[in-house]
């Protein structure tokens, strides 16, 4: 069973906890222009729920969560992802040279950056690698000194192929500076998408929105729990799973990623915590009809 901590940011699976380490939620993205298939009927037949929570009629925005999951095992404590970053040239202005208290947030809940053992990126997007460095004396250095950096094998290698530098036209080149930076001080640890970092923490391949990306289950004292990345942005995917967005490289194979991950997990006691669902994030897939639903624990 999940026990959630009052602070609705905190939850234990075992002798394993989760904590959220938020660094902004609001509406973000323009509906239309993230999800191609956008339908505002769609709004209506899910009005219940999406208003205001997950959608925001008046600016017309879905509602976004970046934050970052804290893992502490008995043995290791482990960053999963790590949001966008302080003071990073961005060509969008809700990343551009931004001052977000995350850090603050990071050492709020008792550890410091020399504490992490292990950052695993669950892919290599704008808002989660940030924190992956900091800027020092001019330079960007990895935020956390002693810690190995994981990156599936599958999306360093996409991410490094000259082809795809335009796909961070939109954003800026966050490969450079917080990527390239952790290769040069020889802190990567690349590993195959099924990779297990300790006994009870496996990574999950989930590919399409990007080629190699992963998730991370995690499994104690009879307990499980999936961190699943980017294979959902928002719950409508969950009612409507064939709608992918316009971040996904493959729409169809991670419309597929998304429908295989919902049929598999759909009605078990596994809780699933997507990267960007509004607090508290977790939750489980229960069957709606024909298709599927999102309740958030505690709910």
């Amino acid at each position: 069973m999940v026990s959630q901590l009052a602070s609705m940011f905190d939850f234990s699976f075992g002798d394993i906890s989760i904590t959220r380490i938020v660094e902004t939620e609001m509406p973000m993205l323009g509906a239309t222009d993230f999800f191609p298939d956008w339908d505002p009927r769609a709004v209506d037949a899910h009005r219940d729920w999406m208003v205001p929570r997950h959608f925001d009629p008046a600016s017309g925005k879905v509602v976004i969560n970046i934050q970052a999951f804290l893992i502490r095992t008995p043995h290791h404590n482990i960053l999963v992802d790590t949001c966008v970053g302080n003071h990073k040239p961005r060509n969008r202005a809700m990343f551009n040279d931004q001052v977000f208290p995350w850090m603050d947030n990071f050492r709020a809940v008792g550890v410091t950056p020399e504490e992490i053992d292990f950052v695993l990126c669950t892919h290599m997007h704008v808002d989660h690698v940030g924190w992956n460095t900091k800027l020092e004396d001019g330079r960007w250095v990895p935020t956390f000194p002693n810690a190995k950096y994981i990156f599936s094998r599958a999306e360093l290698e996409f991410w490094m192929q000259q082809s795809e530098q335009d796909q961070m036209m939109r954003t800026g080149d966050y490969v450079a500076d917080s990527v390239l930076p952790i290769l040069e001080a020889k802190r990567e640890l690349v590993v195959d998408m099924d990779h297990a970092i300790e006994d009870g923490l496996t990574l999950e391949p989930l590919p399409g929105h990007t080629p190699g990306m992963v998730g991370l289950n995690v499994s104690s004292g009879g307990d499980q729990a999936i961190l699943c990345g980017d294979m959902m942005h928002h719950m409508i995917q969950c009612h409507i799973p064939d709608w992918s967005t316009i971040a996904c490289a493959d729409q169809s194979a991670a419309r597929a990623t998304r429908k295989a991950f919902l049929d598999t997990y759909v009605d078990r006691d596994v809780t699933i915590i997507p990267s960007h669902f509004p607090n508290p994030t977790a939750g489980f897939i229960v069957p709606n009809g024909d298709a599927f639903a999102f309740r958030y624990v505690g709910e």
